[in-house]
């Protein structure tokens, strides 16, 4: 995948990240961790709000993932690379610890999604 816009890493897609103004085409297909380390290469913007997930992530890429609480909004050439956790739905005020999710990794409970507005 070829991005010419922003690169953001996140750990959720909602449709509030997008300008609904117009029509918009938008791509989503999974990425393997060579094709993510790829693209957060030439600069990402973080907005992983959870210190625990940041830390997992920077430890399961092998770049610095630093804990942001960012609202994003995409813009057409953007991609949002998705950390997509399958651990089913957590009791409330449960989360995870960085050696939950790095288990849930191994165990391939969770993958990357890449995201991209055209």
């Amino acid at each position: 995948m070829v991005t010419q816009g922003k690169t953001y890493l996140g750990n959720a897609f909602s449709l509030s990240m997008l300008s609904l103004a117009e029509k918009v085409v938008v791509e989503f297909r999974r990425a393997s961790n060579e094709e993510v380390r790829a693209l957060l290469s030439n600069g990402f913007v973080s907005a992983i709000g959870h210190p625990a997930t940041a830390a997992a992530l920077s430890k399961i890429l092998g770049v610095n993932v630093p804990a942001n609480r960012a609202a994003i909004t995409l813009q057409p050439g953007d991609t949002l690379i998705v950390f997509q956790l399958n651990v089913g739905r957590l009791a409330p005020g449960q989360e995870l610890t960085e050696q939950d999710i790095l288990s849930a990794f191994s165990q391939g409970k969770a993958y990357f999604v890449a995201v991209r507005m055209q």
